[in-house]
């Protein structure tokens, strides 16, 4: 069994990537005993996210897309939803060359009450992300922004 995540940053890490392996994402937390105030910070900051992005960790399938840098996918159970998990801000602009939406597909940022515009350029999918965004204090969530790629029925 690993060591416990050092910081809650970590702890959210594992979580996404318990989840992108296929592993159940609360496996980690599994007979651990919130006493310690480093622990009880590491629950808070993975909750805090997990309502916002809990979707694209919980219940869903390993993605069938590899990572691509800081991305990371998963899929949802009935297969309808990719969602993109972005390690960091990714600026402006998702740019992803693994990922490829049906044409008529609704992209969002969890988080974000708006559809984002978003093309197929070549081999690029590129996703713009709101303008809003642009300051920190905008942020859905903090460290991984979850765009959710639903297509069409």
């Amino acid at each position: 069994m690993s060591s416990s995540p050092r910081s809650p940053e970590e702890a959210l890490t594992r979580l996404i990537e318990s989840a992108v392996a296929g592993r159940a994402a609360s496996d980690q937390y599994q007979n651990v005993d919130p006493v310690d105030e480093a622990t009880i910070a590491q629950f808070v900051y993975v909750e805090e996210w997990l309502d916002v992005n809990g979707e694209s960790v919980v219940g869903v399938t390993p993605g069938a897309i590899p990572a691509e840098g800081s991305f990371r996918f998963t899929r949802s159970a009935d297969g309808r939803s990719t969602y993109l998990i972005s390690y960091g801000w990714p600026g402006p602009q998702v740019r992803s060359r693994v990922l490829r939406p049906t044409p008529g597909s609704k992209v969002m940022l969890l988080g974000w009450s708006d559809l984002l515009p978003w093309e197929q350029l070549g081999a690029v999918c590129v996703i713009t992300t709101p303008r809003e965004m642009a300051d920190e204090e905008n942020h859905p969530c903090k460290q991984a922004f979850v765009f959710k790629v639903e297509s069409p029925r």
